[in-house]
């Protein structure tokens, strides 16, 4: 069985961790946008997508075999819902097309405030909305 999940940083294509999980999945489905803001973190090479403000955040709807989650969940430091520990939480959230218009609701890693070690590590905003434009035009990483 597969699932869908949302990304919008390291994981989408062309990007280290896509090259290192998903390259091989064939699991790209369609560029699509969440609404949140997208941030840099202090000191890390990935960012961070709160789910505040109403900015477009492009990324990626993939779709991957469910027992494949678990591995995407251990890379995101997601260790279950509510853990206080979870660097990323997920989070069903709508997800957008070019035209803002709903397209599917799926599972997207949010960056979890609730952790203030987390909330320390918040740095600037990506105005773009969008970390494979950011990395490319300021090559950061």
């Amino acid at each position: 069985m597969n699932e869908k999940i949302f990304v919008y940083g390291t994981l989408r294509l062309g990007m280290y961790n896509y090259d290192q999980y998903l390259k091989d999945k064939n699991s790209f489905r369609q560029f699509a946008y969440v609404k949140g803001k997208l941030m840099t973190l202090k000191g890390k090479n990935y960012p961070a997508l709160l789910l505040e403000g109403s900015d477009m955040v492009r990324g990626e709807i993939h779709e991957v075999d469910s027992k494949f989650i678990g591995v995407l969940d251990e890379l995101e430091s997601y260790f279950g819902e509510n853990n206080t520990d979870n660097e990323y939480n997920k989070v069903f959230c709508d997800i957008y097309d070019d035209n803002n218009k709903v397209i599917d609701r799926i599972p997207v890693y949010v960056y979890n405030t609730g952790n203030n070690g987390n909330v320390q590590l918040l740095d600037k905003v990506i105005e773009c909305g969008d970390f494979f434009k950011y990395v490319t035009l300021n090559k950061h990483y």
